[in-house]
């Protein structure tokens, strides 16, 4: 009868430990993927956040036209927004030291930026830049001379901005 209850005190012993492995195995588990969630949004967050600097020149805009009647437009941007896009992006390259690849692919980070038949914005010098802002600021020397963000790709890797276009508005 000794044996039988001291089998019995191992076996509850052995019970007991098994419970506490488990209940520290789901603990882990849980805890794990809550800590993997947390990092996943915070990376998404920071996706979004990034492609917001270039996103917010494409699309389309609602304006009160003639007769009340609500008119959509492209959003207007301006030679000083494109050399701001452009700067970004050429902060981008050099940060993941890619400037020397002049195109985007998949899944380089590098982002580029094309004005009308304009290639690798992005890569002009700053004097370029104040050239083109002195340039194409003013039309007719009157009014403010506007493009329209006309194209943007998305890595389907990365999940960020990697091309963007700008046109002559018409």
């Amino acid at each position: 009868m000794e044996n039988a209850s001291k089998a019995l005190i191992m076996a509850a012993g052995i019970l007991l430990g098994v419970i506490i492995l488990s209940i520290g195995v789901v603990l882990y588990t849980t805890f794990s993927e809550f800590g993997n969630a947390t990092a996943q949004k915070m990376q998404d967050s920071k996706i979004a956040e990034w492609n917001e600097n270039y996103l917010k020149y494409y699309g389309t805009t609602t304006i009160e036209g003639e007769n009340g009647k609500d008119v959509v437009k492209p959003i207007p941007v301006t030679a000083h927004d494109i050399v701001t896009v452009a700067n970004q992006a050429r902060q981008n390259n050099i940060h993941y030291e890619i400037q020397d690849l002049k195109k985007y692919e998949e899944p380089s980070y590098y982002v580029q930026v094309d004005v009308d038949k304009e290639k690798n914005f992005e890569t002009k010098t700053e004097d370029e830049k104040n050239e083109f802002l002195k340039n194409n600021s003013l039309k007719n020397d009157q009014e403010v001379k506007y493009y329209t963000c006309t194209e943007v790709k998305i890595s389907s890797i990365t999940k960020r901005v990697m091309y963007i276009k700008f046109e002559t508005q018409k």
